[in-house]
């Protein structure tokens, strides 16, 4: 079975939001731990690197998160509504830039197109 492009943003926006989570993570227990810490190691340090684990996430998620078909950014439409459904609410069917069915195959064969040639 191939991938077809609703798994391949599901995937995506799956990984962006579980780096996401631990860098939120990472902010919280950082600052609970902050009095823990060695006494040369920064008390910013822990909470600094989950702020960026978590801006790096977004980042890609706007970045990365792409229509395989006409390669437009879909993080900032339906990329969350997609990835985040779990069958509530109603149900996105395709790409709002290009119209290519998200149930298709990701790498769908290419057609080829008929001859311009009346000749041949």
């Amino acid at each position: 079975m191939s991938l077809t492009i609703r798994d391949y943003i599901k995937s995506r926006m799956r990984w962006c939001f579980a780096i996401a989570a631990a860098g939120w993570l990472l902010i919280a227990l950082g600052s609970a731990l902050a009095a823990q810490l060695p006494a040369g190691f920064p008390d910013f340090a822990l909470p600094l690197l989950g702020g960026l684990l978590f801006g790096g996430a977004i980042l890609a998620m706007q970045r990365f998160v792409k229509c395989p078909k006409c390669t437009a950014n879909l993080g900032q439409t339906i990329a969350m509504p997609v990835a985040m459904s779990w069958g509530s609410g109603p149900k996105i069917n395709f790409c709002p830039y290009c119209g290519v069915s998200l149930d298709q195959p990701r790498f769908a064969p290419q057609q080829q197109a008929p001859s311009q040639n009346p000749i041949k």
